[in-house]
């Protein structure tokens, strides 16, 4: 029997009481769980990582341009990302 059939069988026994504390207890969980995952380091980047984030990385590249190179970079890249990488109409608005 999987838990979850396990925790089935006993919340079809348990009284409306019981089922409104577990169930507070549940909720509970789920949002430690999620603010946990925004507070967290990453499992996938280690703390110990000695490389340079990407924005770091992104300063130091801008740090390097002349004022020519960055005169013509777009000032709307965000918005019309799609537009420069790969030619989809431009979001004049």
């Amino acid at each position: 029997m999987s838990t979850k059939d396990q925790l089935m069988q006993e919340i079809d026994q348990a009284p409306e009481f019981l089922l409104e504390e577990v169930l507070n207890f549940f909720l509970f969980l789920k949002l430690r769980l999620s603010e946990r995952a925004f507070t967290r380091p990453s499992v996938v980047a280690p703390q110990a990582n000695t490389a340079p984030s990407f924005l770091q990385k992104a300063q130091e590249i801008s740090q390097q341009l002349s004022q020519d190179q960055v005169a013509v970079l777009p000032t709307d890249l965000a918005k019309n990302l799609d537009h420069y990488l790969y030619g989809a109409p431009k979001i004049e608005a």
